[in-house]
């Protein structure tokens, strides 16, 4: 990482990343939800439509870390790294802060929304989307979110919340945030992910509103509960961003 700064852990929590969201800038006209199934029709009905994105929090097991490395290889190869070539279609932040990666998450949403779920003179927007230009760096773009976190002072304001004692900013956390979302841009599917070497695409989406209707989002939170061990099958948690109730 190009900084030695760490931060306590945001909780999985829906309150939490509502608060966070709204002083960035997010119109209240959107929240998080929690989201108890992808699949099942009364779970999924007391979530108002559409949903726009979701945010993930997995295990970080020995069996995920290889699947990482082995992934990162093939796709991002040392001689072509991923240098925001797609930021005119999604914006991508490499995590440079030790345990922030509910804030990344939290940004890559907040970041690829359509804009106007932003409000104009926001934090989000002066801060950080209107100093992004197709000529900025990976490492421009860290420094701008590291300044972001700076100003809203993540572990004073937002790291000791929650409903579970928080951990130590210095405590090595075995769990992480990752967030899936359709582009207005370019209507792919991506998976965002600060630890990866870039945006991930998945593919055209749907062109349903509503992305749980895509079945790949289904399929690839599956896959990541399919590949966990036993001890850690039970430690996910999904937020959904969508209207609010």
């Amino acid at each position: 990482m190009s900084s030695e700064k760490r931060v306590i852990p945001l909780e999985s929590n829906p309150d939490i990343f509502n608060e966070l969201s709204y002083k960035l800038g997010l119109s209240p006209v959107l929240q998080f939800h929690d989201l108890y199934s992808l699949t099942d029709p009364d779970l999924l009905s007391f979530i108002p439509q559409p949903v726009y994105a979701i945010i993930m929090l997995f295990p970080l097991t020995e069996t995920y870390e290889a699947y990482r490395r082995q992934t990162d290889a093939v796709d991002s190869p040392s001689t072509a790294a991923y240098a925001n070539e797609k930021t005119t279609d999604i914006k991508w932040f490499k995590q440079t802060i030790g345990n922030a990666c509910g804030l990344y998450a939290l940004l890559h949403i907040l970041a690829n929304l359509p804009q106007d779920f932003i409000i104009s003179s926001s934090i989000l927007k002066d801060s950080l989307l209107r100093q992004i230009t197709k000529y900025s760096s990976v490492e421009d773009v860290s420094r701008l979110v590291e300044n972001l976190e700076s100003d809203i002072q993540l572990d004073s304001n937002y790291g000791v919340q929650g409903q579970t004692a928080a951990p130590s900013a210095q405590d090595s956390v075995d769990l992480h945030f990752v967030t899936f979302i359709k582009s207005p841009h370019d209507g792919h599917l991506y998976e965002l992910d600060g630890r990866r070497n870039g945006p991930i695409d998945l593919g055209k989406s749907s062109d349903a509103p509503h992305i749980l209707d895509d079945p790949k989002v289904v399929e690839k939170v599956q896959f990541y509960m399919n590949n966990t061990d036993e001890k850690n099958k039970h430690n996910f948690s999904i937020m959904a961003i969508a209207p609010g109730l």
